[in-house]
């Protein structure tokens, strides 16, 4: 019987695999008229040999697994010889076959080339763990070919360049996409993704049978060229999509001076009183002036990424900054962690990455709130090793718990008491809202008064507390926009100077770049309602993340006037582990013991909190 042994299994739902299954290599159909042995000529010539799939418990299967987590862990691991042994899973479209006692790696989205060694895979599967929309930037023996790029559609996180297409083909291909580990947002010319069957890229712990191969263990893959060098600088303690570079992000637009939104007033003549109806429905029309007094990028009280050293870690933004910013470690408060300067290059939205589950078996599936932190890390002692992965574990189960809350800030009515109540501003989950933001939004169950598509952004004209029973809740009010694809001879585009502040520094920077083709909004519905669970989180504008998330990548799509596929794509709110918090007095109480009890959170003067007790609104220092 094999030995059995505990591992890590990861998972990659990035893929551009093309194997469909069971009869994508079909068997050779037998000859019509079959002969016996015994009528058979001796010199009939034996059939071609063929791709025969291997069953997913076959040991061989799991030996390759076992071989590729041994070389991903030695890449991207923090500490490779620490830990339980990965075990890693096949993408999604790949599969490992047998043919003439030799093992093949099939689902390349070109059909005929395979992958004959756990080594070739690896390569191919560290360009999917990045975020590289550039075949050109894998360094696998299929890929790091001249002119050679996969020519089918792809299932990823990250759009994925199409090649020329053949002159029978479209003109314009679509990609469809598939989120880590939830969907994200497509924009036009994109499939709708499937949802994954578990929701979620997790990582658990499980014991494999062991093979007893013949062979040593695989040896570590070719040397890196300069595209696996970009790879290999993404986080280390994941096993998720992340970002290949760090790189300098476009400067922040200034802030609008006036927060508060006026309708536009009628005009002062009045036209003759037969055409007065259709002048008052037109002034009447007319959308209120959008403004927005915080930066399109980072706000100080938001959760974070930073980089630390070849890692990343949480933190939050504990005082606003342009180009540099304070960013406080979240963990626990027993053990105490001083604040960090970042650049914004540095350092990542929460939703750009995936929390990945906890390292520790006794941490998984507890609420931050209900662990006795303070006997776990009393009994770590003073080994560093362990009290620095209890840090990490309590970072990644404090924001998950963060990114389920909700506060509010700067009330716009007296009346403290009714059953609504209007606020400039919010925090919600990891991110900070305010009047005239964009949201990344899902549609509304069951409303057929609009045709819902993912491209769908939220302009923020209300945010409200729900104050009546069973619990306190936020509401958001404002108008749904879609992109209006340049074919759509439907499409009634809204005027630049109409639209929210986002959509306008987005649409301003596209029609600079690529004036023939203008990018173009239309209003779809004015005065949608939507509750907490409608929301994605924050609408960035492409211009702002993409040149932090991948500066090589976006300035080769601008030069050549070709960014489709140059959006932020991230994650969603509510999709991470550990229960539900809902409201919070202010972002103190929502941080909780994740920081030192000496904590302070320095918000620009605008921004004014409830403090604990039921106290008057109250800049937060």
């Amino acid at each position: 019987m094999a030995e059995l042994k505990d591992f890590d299994v990861k998972r990659i739902l990035r893929s551009d695999g093309a194997d469909s299954g069971p009869g994508y290599w079909p068997a050779p159909a037998p000859s019509a008229a079959k002969k016996t042995a015994k009528e058979a000529p001796a010199s009939a010539p034996r059939q071609k040999a063929h791709m025969v799939r291997l069953e997913d418990d076959d040991p061989r299967f799991i030996e390759w697994r076992i071989k590729l987590g041994i070389l991903l862990k030695q890449e991207l691991a923090l500490n490779p010889d620490e830990g339980n042994p990965w075990y890693l899973q096949f993408p999604r479209g790949y599969w490992l076959y047998e043919k003439s006692k030799h093992l093949w790696v099939s689902g390349y989205p070109i059909k005929g080339k395979l992958y004959k060694t756990p080594q070739e895979f690896g390569l191919h599967l560290l360009w999917l763990m990045g975020t590289s929309a550039d075949y050109h930037d894998c360094c696998c023996i299929h890929c790091n070919v001249p002119a050679t790029k996969p020519a089918v559609a792809v299932e990823t996180a990250v759009p994925l360049p199409m090649p020329a297409a053949p002159a029978a083909a479209s003109k314009n291909p679509s990609i469809p996409h598939k989120v880590t580990p939830v969907p994200l947002p497509t924009f036009p010319g994109q499939l709708k993704p499937k949802e994954p069957a578990n929701g979620s890229e997790t990582q658990k712990q499980t014991q494999v049978p062991i093979p007893n191969p013949a062979g040593a263990h695989p040896g570590q893959p070719p040397a890196p060229s300069r595209s696996q060098a970009q790879l290999q600088g993404q986080t280390r303690s994941q096993g998720q999509p992340q970002t290949a570079q760090l790189q300098q992000p476009q400067p922040q637009p200034q802030s609008q001076p006036q927060p508060q939104m006026q309708p536009q007033p009628p005009p002062q003549s009045q036209p003759p009183s037969h055409s007065q109806p259709q002048s008052q429905a037109q002034a009447q029309s007319r959308p209120p002036k959008w403004s927005l007094q915080s930066p399109l990028l980072f706000r100080s009280g938001e959760l974070v990424w930073y980089q630390n050293g070849n890692s990343w870690r949480l933190g939050v933004i504990s005082a606003p900054g342009d180009d540099r910013f304070e960013v406080t470690p979240i963990g626990h408060e027993v053990v105490p962690q001083q604040p960090v300067e970042k650049k914004a290059k540095e350092m990542r939205p929460f939703h750009a990455f995936s929390v990945p589950g906890v390292s520790m078996p006794e941490l998984q599936g507890k609420p931050f709130d209900a662990t006795p932190w303070v006997d776990i890390f009393n009994y770590a002692g003073q080994d560093r090793g362990k009290r620095n992965n209890l840090l990490l574990d309590a970072s990644k189960m404090a924001a998950s718990k963060i990114d389920t809350s909700f506060s509010f800030w700067s009330p716009l009515s007296q009346d403290m008491q009714g059953e609504t109540v209007p606020f400039y501003g919010c925090f919600l989950g990891a991110e900070r809202i305010e009047l005239g933001d964009c949201l990344r939004v899902n549609p509304v169950a069951g409303d057929s008064s609009m045709s819902w598509n993912d491209t769908s952004v939220l302009g923020v004209r209300r945010i409200m507390l729900r104050t009546v029973s069973p619990q306190r809740s936020i509401v958001l009010i404002g108008a749904i926009y879609q992109v209006v694809k340049a074919d759509d001879p439907y499409g009634q585009p809204v005027p630049i100077e109409d639209l929210p502040v986002p959509l306008q520094e987005e649409t301003r920077w596209r029609n600079a770049v690529r004036p023939e083709q203008p990018c173009r909004w239309s209003l779809v519905k004015e005065d949608a309602v939507l509750e907490e669970r409608n929301i994605r989180g924050r609408f960035y504008p492409t211009h702002h993340i993409m040149p932090i998330l991948n500066e090589a990548a976006f300035n080769a799509a601008v030069a050549e006037r070709n960014f489709d596929n140059q959006y932020p794509y991230l994650n969603n709110r509510l999709d991470g582990a550990g229960g539900y918090v809902g409201f919070c007095v202010n972002r103190r109480d929502a941080l909780g013991a994740s920081v030192a009890a000496s904590t302070r959170l320095r918000l620009e003067p605008f921004v004014r909190e409830m403090e604990r007790g039921g106290g008057n609104p109250a800049a937060t220092q």
